[in-house]
């Protein structure tokens, strides 16, 4: 143990544990300690407080990872919830038709860009965008979902998104409008391509 642990450990109780790593971890809690001239210990114990943090808020790692993704690409933005549903409001009462074709362009790139990621199930699908915090997912039964909206003035706009972004993606589905929910169906295709069957329990 170096000189600067030792006065870090008796400066208050700590207890110590052996724990095992393997090589990307340790050279991962090597790179940090020399990026943020830290040691081992302190590197440990505000990995853990950080992680305790973001379990005791109900928040996932993975949501964050995306989260982190969307917005180091700087193609997202976030938004007062306040803000968007006037917007929306506004946009629902006076969009002509050539605003819904480029909500569809988009909805139609976006699938291209999920396609790149390897996404190709619904739920994948519907997970990775639940991080973008238009929604919450629901699996109802084998193949169905329910979308809970954070405000009821997203269902035009997301149903005309999911519908070409799921067309993008050459998955079908069908969207059912809800009262502040989206109802999507997985369904299912024979070696005809012929729709054989919904999921609906």
């Amino acid at each position: 143990m170096t000189s600067r642990e030792e006065r870090d450990e008796n400066s208050k109780e700590v207890r110590r544990i052996t724990i095992s790593l393997d090589d990307e971890t340790a050279s991962i809690i090597n790179e940090l300690t020399e990026e943020e001239s830290k040691n081992i210990s302190e590197v440990v114990r505000g990995a853990i407080q950080s992680y305790y943090k973001i379990r005791s808020k109900g928040l996932k790692l993975e949501a964050l990872e995306t989260i982190s993704e969307l917005l180091s690409e700087r193609e997202h933005v976030i938004v007062d919830i306040g803000l968007w549903t006037a917007i929306l409001e506004e946009i629902n009462k006076n969009a002509e038709n050539n605003f819904w074709k480029i909500v569809g362009e988009i909805g139609r790139e976006y699938g291209i860009l999920l396609k790149n990621k390897n996404l190709r199930r619904v739920y994948d699908v519907l997970k990775y965008m639940e991080s973008s915090n238009w929604y919450r997912v629901k699996i109802v039964s084998n193949g169905t979902y329910v979308l809970v909206l954070t405000v009821k003035a997203e269902v035009k706009i997301l149903s005309h998104f999911l519908r070409e972004m799921f067309k993008s993606l050459e998955i079908p589905v069908e969207i059912i409008e809800g009262w502040r929910k989206l109802i999507v169906i997985e369904k299912m295709f024979d070696e005809n391509a012929e729709i054989v069957k919904k999921f609906i329990d």
